[in-house]
């Protein structure tokens, strides 16, 4: 946002200086991007008369014109080459510029007049147009002045020439800090000046005249439109002062009738459209468009309008998209002599849908999407045709309209003076009140401890009581609240919820050298179909930023993939990473839409959106891909005993004194090699499962190396959870005997193990597998399974009788369950 330091001061009644406005507007959060000194080149050039003229002696074109500069360095021959020069001693003035002076060059360039000879006639300084000032863009002719006194300065002649330009960084929530009115606001609260809003007189209007007629259609999306007709008009250029403004303020100098709607918008932040009211045929109507309804806009792009936009409209045909362009065959031309001025509050969505629609970003859509200020419609309209009348000689017809259909009480709210105290840190300082009511907040009671007040309409971002409270801290000044240590005090709980289990497992899997991922809640159709879930039953976004980011999770293995897959991309095989969040499943056993929320439906308007209960558990995922740790020897991909010691390791700790069991059957998850995987059970309850990936999800993925995941309910492993039991140790001591089993292949070891353990006797420890032999002369279809059997008692030392008794009857229950041989 280009903002005037002349137009400020104006506003203001006051000139505190460029440096005090900067610094104030910095203290209050509007943060000054640059400020340019425009115009200071100027103060050299006066303005002068033409006393004679006549042509070169040598050069076609070129004018030898002697000017009188009242002293100012003039009174010689001058050579020029403009066409419109005036006739000596005529009324209008020219700009002329002495020797020393600082002109712009046709690359923009300043250069410093000297005195030369141009085609062999010596030329004392030169007539300048209006580029060669900095003043626009023209370069036509001279730029000629009405009024003024040979030798005035031609900024003594019209000050508003040099000027101080701010650029602002005005952030969306401010939408009061995109006109000069709300900027002068907050400056007079920063310094602590009086700030009255300058008047706005209603514009005397003629008893005779057409009245246009309006018809508001849609009341929620424009609760007030408000309108005017200008008679008299004479389109024309605008005074050089207010096309010097609208150019260094970004704004293109049109005709005076657009310019006035502009610096009207630039001054108040409210956008006005001026119709030609004899292209009209009343009356005027603001709907919405019917669907493929045409209609051309002002920079002649023909559009088919949507349902959902917004339109004015006349008895025929769309004459403008409300809020962001006019229609080309209803705006004001060099043959207006009739205008029809339009001032009006638009709901900000529809302008936004509207504007994005079609890829239009006008200066009225900027300021519409983020709200104008509804009390100030008619004001702005006022002004507007005050200055209409003003620059193109015209005047108000007939009574101007209000069409309020909607109305809005002000918001009132009340700020707690001791809640401000809790928040920043520091009383309220002394001027609380003056520093609301020079914002535009007014007091409606005042208490002690509390004000009740009243928002304007212009501030829409403040709808609570802590937006009072940041509103008079940042005008009072973040420096000047004062620095204390906060009471920290220890919670007496601790931490709460499954924060403690959360912290324990990342401690857990960072010591076992697993690397930390944290992935997005929300995932892709595609992503959930390369690893193999269906997308029908999950939970969709009702209103997605984007088709990549739609769906909720249902788990954590598909957001880990990507990140492998994309490692893999980036050279990097060996991936060892673990994830623990939540992942969001629809909850079973309830009907759809029993929870609700009130949200917008696509075209924008309040509906109450039904949602499925969700479940929320807390999941750990370890993914483990690439060759495994190895030395000396040729690396190997990670497989399935890779996953299954690294769940043995977690639940170790996690899971006290029970102990994991895998158990190969039930049903897989999808991502789950169908033949490579165990579901993980503690104490007989199912809390995970662990397999190598699927072969279908890899060929997805583009994963070529092996790769293992691990998927951990860490609800179920808390409540699974037992304390380790102390148990005195045994003086005596163990006794292993190990013994080799001849198995069919489709025997599962783990089924051996377990028989083994439990047919071995109260005095058996523990049994371990050390030891698979596959070789040529086993009988085919067979293996060797080595197992360690450890026996102690903690009353004696066993005897090799019976520990071999014991052994016998393990390998006997073998051998009659599995048809097991030993060797």
């Amino acid at each position: 946002m280009l903002i005037s330091y002349k137009w400020l001061q104006e506003i203001l009644g006051a000139d505190p200086g460029v440096d005090a406005v900067t610094s104030a507007l910095g203290r209050g959060g509007l943060e000054v991007d640059r400020v340019t000194h425009v115009g200071a080149a100027l103060r050299p050039v006066v303005l002068a008369r033409v006393e004679a003229t006549r042509p070169h002696p040598s050069k076609k074109g070129l004018t030898l014109v002697r000017v009188d500069a009242g002293g100012a360095g003039g009174g010689g021959e001058v050579v020029c080459g403009a066409q419109n020069i005036p006739a000596p001693g005529g009324g209008a003035l020219v700009c002329y510029a002495p020797v020393g002076a600082q002109v712009l060059d046709r690359s923009g360039a300043l250069v410093t007049l000297t005195e030369k000879a141009v085609a062999g006639v010596s030329s004392a300084g030169m007539l300048c147009a209006e580029d060669e000032l900095g003043l626009g863009s023209s370069h036509e002719g001279l730029l000629t002045i009405e009024g003024g006194r040979p030798g005035q300065s031609l900024l003594d002649w019209e000050p508003r020439l040099e000027d101080w330009i701010i650029e602002l960084s005005v952030t969306p929530n401010r939408p009061d800090a995109l006109g000069h009115l709300g900027v002068a606001r907050d400056v007079a609260a920063v310094l602590g000046v009086p700030f009255q809003p300058p008047a706005v007189a209603r514009p005397q209007a003629s008893g005779g005249g057409a009245r246009a007629s309006v018809e508001v259609r849609d009341k929620e999306r424009c609760p007030r439109y408000a309108g005017q007709v200008i008679e008299g008009v004479s389109v024309g250029p605008s005074p050089l002062w207010a096309r010097v403004r609208l150019g260094r303020l970004g704004v293109r100098p049109i005709t005076n009738v657009v310019d006035a709607t502009n610096l009207v918008m630039l001054e108040r932040g409210q956008p006005l459209h001026a119709f030609d009211l004899d292209a009209l045929r009343l009356p005027v109507e603001i709907r919405r468009a019917r669907q493929g309804e045409a209609f051309v806009a002002l920079d002649g792009q023909k559009l088919s309008l949507n349902e959902d936009d917004l339109v004015i409209a006349d008895a025929d045909r769309v004459v403008a998209l409300a809020g962001v362009i006019g229609g080309a065959d209803s705006g004001v031309t060099a043959t207006t002599r009739r205008v029809f001025l339009e001032s009006a509050y638009f709901e900000p969505r529809g302008i936004r849908r509207s504007a994005r629609r079609y890829g239009f970003h006008t200066e009225a859509s900027h300021r519409f999407e983020r709200e104008v200020d509804l009390s100030g419609v008619p004001l702005s309209r006022d002004r507007g045709t005050a200055l209409i009348c003003e620059l193109a000689g015209a005047e108000a017809a007939g009574e101007p309209i209000d069409a309020y259909v909607a109305p809005r009480a002000p918001r009132r709210l009340t700020l707690r003076l001791p809640r401000y105290k809790r928040i920043i840190g520091a009383e309220a300082p002394p001027r609380t009140r003056e520093i609301l009511e020079t914002l535009g907040v007014s007091t409606v009671e005042q208490q002690a401890d509390r004000l009740l007040v009243e928002v304007p309409a212009h501030r829409p971002d403040i709808v609570e009581e802590i937006d009072l409270i940041e509103e008079v801290a940042r005008v009072a000044g973040y420096d000047q609240i004062p620095s204390s240590l906060p009471r920290v005090g220890a919670a007496p709980a601790g931490a709460r919820g499954d924060y403690r289990l959360r912290r324990r497992v990342r401690q857990i899997c960072t010591g076992i050298g697993l690397h930390e991922a944290v992935t997005y809640s929300f995932l892709s159709p595609q992503e959930l179909k390369a690893s193999r879930f269906e997308v029908e039953p999950l939970l969709r976004l009702l209103n997605p930023l984007s088709e990549e980011k739609s769906v909720m999770r249902p788990s954590l293995v598909p957001g880990l993939l990507t990140v492998a897959q994309r490692s893999q991309r980036y050279n990097v095989p060996r991936v060892r990473l673990f994830e623990v969040s939540q992942v969001f499943l629809p909850r079973q056993g309830e009907a759809r839409g029993a929870g609700g929320t009130v949200g917008t439906d696509g075209a924008g308007q309040k509906a109450r959106v039904e949602r499925p209960p969700v479940d929320e558990p807390t999941r750990l995922t370890v993914l483990l891909a690439g060759p495994r740790d190895s030395y000396l020897t040729r690396p190997e991909d990670v497989d399935f005993y890779d996953g299954k010691g690294v769940v043995e390791a977690v639940l170790a700790e996690l899971a006290g004194s029970v102990a994991p069991e895998f158990d190969l059957e039930g049903e897989p998850p999808p991502w789950a090699h169908p033949r490579k995987g165990a579901r993980v059970t503690l104490d007989g309850r199912a809390v995970g499962y662990v397999a190598e990936l699927h072969p279908d999800v890899r060929d997805a993925l583009e994963i070529t190396t092996g790769a293992v995941v691990a998927e951990l309910d860490l609800a179920a492993v808390a409540a699974a959870y037992r304390a380790p039991a102390a148990a005195k140790p045994s003086r005596f001591p163990a006794m292993r005997h190990d013994v080799a089993l001849l198995l069919p292949l489709d025997v599962p070891a783990g089924q051996v193990l377990e028989l083994l353990r439990t047919t071995a006797g109260e005095r058996c420890e523990k049994v371990e597998l050390f030891d698979r032999y596959r070789g040529g002369e086993l009988p085919p279809g067979t293996h060797s399974l080595g197992f360690a059997l450890w026996f102690r008692s903690p009353e004696r030392t066993l005897t090799d009788e019976e520990v071999d008794r014991w052994t016998k009857a393990a390998v006997d229950a073998a051998k009659a369950r599995f048809g097991a041989q030993q060797r």
